[in-house]
């Protein structure tokens, strides 16, 4: 194969979604904007991605009232251009809004991948991000995810399914996915009403059958609860993901 004949790196968009209130941390503020080792938490996952070659665009999806603060966020933290999009009042509406923003460049063929992050994961490093992104290229969609072995479904009349160990995946983010697939899923689903539990779901009902998984990292935690923050303070002492 000559240099001419590798195919172009891709060049992605990295959203950033931190249009929820975070109630339940018991803050009065946005949670993703709370204090972590330093930094706000929304600071340290656009830093990772900033640290990405192939991610030419960082877009933060905030709530309009979030908007000083994520301003002087970016001023201090990321050092690289993002671009704040307004989101709505559920996650999927707030990730429409980022593809809509993103659409003319994906028609264009100059995004060609998106991720997808939820801002409370602080801890998510470059080198998952871009193993993801690879796996993506060649599936078209992939999340990184932990194997579970305490989860069951329950039947209709409230017994459990017994099934095999290593069946089913927690799902984490970054979620990444081709970037006119996914911009025709969402346009589709605008049309039909259509609401999925997240990025993937969404994808998948409009291409079934496609999506993959990698193993996430059991650091890459989601900040829900007060407690959250002080084990995410207690990886970020010794871990700076950005450089990792």
């Amino acid at each position: 194969m000559t240099e001419n004949d590798r195919p172009a790196a891709p060049s992605a968009a990295a959203v950033v979604l931190a249009a929820g209130s975070g109630s339940r941390v018991g803050a009065e503020q946005n949670k993703v904007f709370l204090p972590l080792a330093g930094r706000p938490v929304v600071a340290w996952s656009l830093r990772s991605f900033a640290r990405v070659p192939a991610i030419g665009r960082l877009l933060l999806v905030i709530r309009e009232v979030d908007r000083a603060a994520a301003l002087r966020m970016i001023d201090r933290e990321v050092g690289r251009d993002v671009e704040i999009v307004v989101g709505g009042t559920s996650r999927h509406e707030s990730e429409l809004a980022a593809l809509t923003r993103l659409g003319p460049a994906i028609e264009d063929g100059s995004i060609t991948q998106v991720l997808l992050h939820d801002a409370a994961r602080p801890v998510v490093t470059p080198a998952m991000t871009t193993a993801l992104m690879a796996e993506a290229a060649r599936t078209g969609a992939v999340i990184p995810a932990l194997e579970r072995e305490d989860i069951r479904p329950s039947n209709d009349d409230g017994t459990i399914q017994l099934l095999p160990t290593r069946t089913f995946v927690a799902a984490q983010t970054p979620q990444v996915f081709a970037a006119r697939d996914l911009w025709s899923a969402y346009r589709q689903a605008a049309r039909d009403g259509f609401v999925g539990t997240d990025t993937m779901s969404c994808f998948q009902h409009y291409h079934p059958g496609r999506g993959t998984w990698l193993p996430g990292d059991p650091r890459n935690l989601k900040i829900t609860y007060a407690g959250d923050l002080a084990e995410a303070e207690s990886i970020l002492a010794t871990t700076d993901p950005a450089r990792a």
